[in-house]
């Protein structure tokens, strides 16, 4: 089943909790030609005057054994850091010549998740923006990407690209659930419908809401009856429109389990960026345990804004 609600209109700029952004942190890839993440952060900051960040997480450990040895291995670190940041100094340098306020930063730390992740927590980005890559070979669950992880961990807005760029008009849509409230604060779908609108706003696009609907909990072996289940849902598309009444967003419907009703309605819409929010995972729990927002980065073309609670403590800071 697929429904609509409503029409979407173009937004203007609101201020939410976190956008507009103050500072974007944007993690640069030294190894890649193209950046996306730097020119979708670059077209946010122009929009609302945020101040950039370029950022390299070194995680080469191999040493040449001509640098052998615990004194040269710094040396040889050192250096490698001097020829970063002049990498980075000429990304800045265009930027800074169009008004923007543009840092540079290069750390040595392995893996590439715990680097990002420490560097988060120090800083305190508004916004961190990441090129991704889809990640379908996985087979195995105990496999850690880097991208799952970040999902889990940082406690600042993530906004993970792919390489295909924006157009001038960027169609926002706020992926929202609101009547789970065992599993994921209320709170969270009204910040993902603020940050939603706030950068659909920013960017002269539109908001859509999705939802899918899926079938009311129940015991294993126990059948819900159809009244129980038309009740339920139309109990939640009722909170699902009163949250997107109040941003002028479209409401798009699907019945299914969250990540191919997801991928369903992205496919259908066409989306160019999916804001959805994640939650807390205990600090033991595989990468893949980022929950629907990991799974949903592996089954959509688009770009993933992913928002966490209010109150949300990092995995990295919880100790055993």
């Amino acid at each position: 089943m697929n429904a609509s609600t409503s029409e979407s209109k173009p937004l203007q700029p609101q201020n939410f909790r976190h956008l507009p952004p103050r500072r974007i942190l944007v993690v640069i890839d030294p190894t890649a030609h193209a950046q996306p993440a730097l020119d979708k952060a670059v077209r946010i900051a122009e929009r609302c005057g945020s101040a950039l960040e370029l950022y390299v997480c070194d995680v080469v450990q191999e040493v040449p054994e001509s640098w052998a040895g615990s004194s040269r291995t710094q040396e040889y670190r050192e250096l490698r850091r001097q020829r970063l940041l002049a990498e980075l100094t000429a990304l800045a340098a265009p930027l800074t010549g169009r008004g923007l306020h543009v840092d540079t930063v290069c750390e040595w730390h392995a893996p590439l998740e715990q680097g990002i992740g420490h560097h988060v927590i120090h800083t305190r980005p508004d916004l961190v923006v990441k090129e991704t890559h889809q990640h379908r070979a996985a087979g195995r669950a105990d496999i850690s990407y880097t991208d799952w992880n970040l999902i889990r961990q940082i406690p600042a807005p993530l906004l993970l690209v792919r390489r295909k760029p924006w157009p001038p008009a960027v169609q926002v849509a706020a992926a929202l659930d609101p009547c789970r409230p065992a599993e994921r604060p209320v709170a969270l779908d009204e910040t993902i419908v603020g940050e939603a609108r706030s950068l659909a706003g920013l960017l002269g696009g539109v908001l859509d809401a999705y939802h899918v609907l899926q079938a009311p909990p129940h015991l294993p072996g126990e059948s819900v009856s159809g009244a129980h289940k038309a009740q339920v849902h139309a109990q939640t598309r009722r909170a699902v429109e009163q949250l997107a009444q109040g941003v002028s967003a479209a409401v798009h419907v699907v019945e299914g389990t969250p990540t191919e009703g997801l991928r369903q309605l992205t496919s259908e819409h066409h989306p160019d960026v999916l804001v959805i929010g994640t939650v807390a995972r205990p600090r033991s729990a595989h990468a893949a345990a980022g929950g629907t927002a990991a799974r949903v980065l592996e089954q959509v073309d688009c770009d993933l804004l992913v928002i966490k609670p209010p109150g949300f403590v990092s995995p990295l800071l919880v100790t055993d």
